[in-house]
């Protein structure tokens, strides 16, 4: 049985799979604000959610990266009024259309929930009630690894796994690039340049009840060199696809082919073109990379 520090450690194994895995993040893959996530729904989509696990392309009202828990994976869905604090320390904001991010003020911390009071510990088992400052890892009374949160519920890992397992049985992987277009409801567009090393691993798709859904799919990349990740996500471009994110990361607006973009720190960048999202996001690739990936793909 691992103790808490062991947990602790497989913690920063487990963050990358959990990021690559989820479809939908914010785009800055800078480790420290991947692990700052939060995303916010309203308490109906919430319910709708656990009643159809098909709901998890709904359009999510907002995307918040706050100074949560550093050392953890954390996409949730929280609670509106923890929302608006949140929104309270934007300095800027990009729109394109479908796609809305904003720029956090880092040095005004976020208000901490109560309903997360008495609840959340270190390893050494003190409370922990401030987001300032943050432990590495955080843990239940129970001493059980906490790694996201379901409104002001606390999941542990045990919990996240069983989560996972069974969203995974909803996907469905494409591993060949020419048939990605069987299934998805546009022209499924892959970068012309990779940097070296990188080849083209598979797309993946949600399945349902009702089949495959072709409004959203994720394409991933794998690389020979150790910390280096491409991922990408294309979806239809309509109303309940449209997001917000924000990150406190630098914000910037750029163009990819005369169209208008926002790269987020560097490294993740958002642009919509002919009918479609697009979102490529990377790791341990320099700013130059990351655009000619994104002007390599022929939309």
């Amino acid at each position: 049985m691992k103790n808490k520090q062991e947990t602790a450690d497989s913690l920063e194994l487990l963050e990358l799979e959990q990021f690559l895995a989820r479809q939908d993040f914010s785009r800055d893959s800078d480790k420290a604000a991947i692990l700052r996530q939060v995303r916010s729904r309203s308490l109906q989509e919430q319910e709708e959610l656990k009643m159809n696990i098909k709901q998890r392309f709904r359009r999510p009202a907002m995307i918040i990266a706050s100074l949560l828990v550093a050392g953890i994976v954390s996409v949730s869905f929280v609670r509106p009024s923890f929302a608006q604090e949140m929104l309270e320390r934007v300095l800027m904001s990009v729109n394109l259309g479908h796609i809305e991010v904003s720029q956090m003020d880092a040095s005004v911390p976020p208000v901490f929930p109560d309903a997360w009071k008495g609840k959340i510990f270190d390893q050494d088992g003190n409370p922990v009630n401030s987001f300032d400052p943050m432990p590495e890892a955080i843990f239940n009374a129970a001493g059980e690894a906490i790694v996201d949160f379901d409104g002001d519920k606390l999941i542990t890992l045990s919990e996240q796994e069983q989560r996972d397992k069974e969203e995974a049985a909803h996907k469905f992987a494409v591993k060949e690039p020419a048939e990605l277009d069987k299934y998805a409801l546009f022209k499924v567009k892959l970068p012309e340049y990779l940097p070296e090393g990188f080849t083209f691993d598979h797309g993946e798709f949600f399945k349902g009840e009702e089949g495959v859904n072709g409004q959203v799919v994720e394409l991933f990349f794998s690389s020979k060199e150790k910390g280096k990740r491409i991922w990408m996500q294309l979806r239809l471009a309509n109303e309940d696809n449209a997001f917000a994110m924000s990150t406190d990361g630098t914000v910037e607006q750029v163009k990819v082919k005369g169209t208008d973009a926002v790269l987020v720190s560097g490294r993740g960048l958002d642009w919509e073109a002919n009918g479609v999202l697009y979102g490529l996001s990377t790791r341990g690739l320099e700013r130059a990379e990351v655009m000619k990936i994104a002007e390599s793909i022929r939309w």
